[in-house]
């Protein structure tokens, strides 16, 4: 591990805004050699709005152009990172697709980089880059560094998840017996099959189901099923 993780643990506690952790990401990305640092983080509902917070020290215009291009949709080093458990390796243009965008990021200077893929209990996915414009990642570097862009990842994502609306909850907001509902409901069974599962009056599974609707914001029990099963409630 990189001598200098304690004192960016210790910044990283101390962050209270997207601007703050950028600026403890990019420390560390010049400390392993690196001249930008990027973090994306997405929630998982409501499914057909998905929020994405992205932060870097990228070049306005190439931010802007990555945005405005919808970028995230066609970048091959954000498909192959989330497919992975490990940190992503990669070069410019080097067995990957997308030769426009890789055209474009070369002249921006990115380059040369890695990524690394991490998710939340609560179904958060993040995303963090750290890239170059020249000097092809070695062996060594590997070797080295491989255990360092795990634990920024995870700890970026730790730290930004709070931020994201909504993130800032301690734990599920549900009872363990509204779990329990929850979960048979998902399953295809009937406030009737519940209850007697359960060994309850079928008013009480009613009763249970509005209050998973209240407490999810949702407005139905098939939301609520869904919202669940993508934050990691019916896990």
């Amino acid at each position: 591990m990189h001598v200098l993780v304690p004192n960016w643990l210790d910044e990283f506690s101390r962050c209270k805004s997207y601007d703050e952790v950028l600026a403890v990401l990019t420390r560390a990305a010049s400390a392993l050699g690196f001249e930008y640092a990027a973090h994306g983080m997405r929630k998982p509902f409501p499914i057909h709005n998905r929020q994405t917070v992205m932060i870097s020290n990228y070049p306005d215009t190439w931010r802007e152009r990555y945005v405005h291009a919808r970028y995230v949709e066609v970048d091959p080093v954000v498909r192959a990172a989330l497919g992975s458990n490990e940190p992503v390796v990669w070069s410019a243009g080097s067995g990957l697709s997308a030769a426009e965008f890789w055209g474009e990021a070369s002249s921006f200077g990115i380059v040369e980089g890695w990524s690394a893929a991490s998710r939340g209990a609560n179904g958060t996915v993040g995303l963090l880059t750290l890239s170059r414009s020249d000097d092809l990642i070695s062996d060594a570097e590997q070797a080295s560094y491989r255990g360092v862009v795990l634990w920024l990842a995870q700890t970026a994502h730790a730290v930004v998840a709070p931020f994201l609306p909504g993130g800032n909850v301690a734990g599920s907001p549900l009872t363990q017996r509204e779990i329990d509902v929850l979960k048979w409901t998902a399953d295809g069974k009937t406030a009737h099959e519940i209850s007697m599962i359960l060994s309850i009056a079928e008013s009480t599974v009613n009763f249970h189901v509005k209050n998973i609707v209240a407490k999810l914001d949702v407005t139905n029990k098939i939301q609520a099923v869904a919202k669940a099963a993508l934050t990691g409630l019916l896990r």
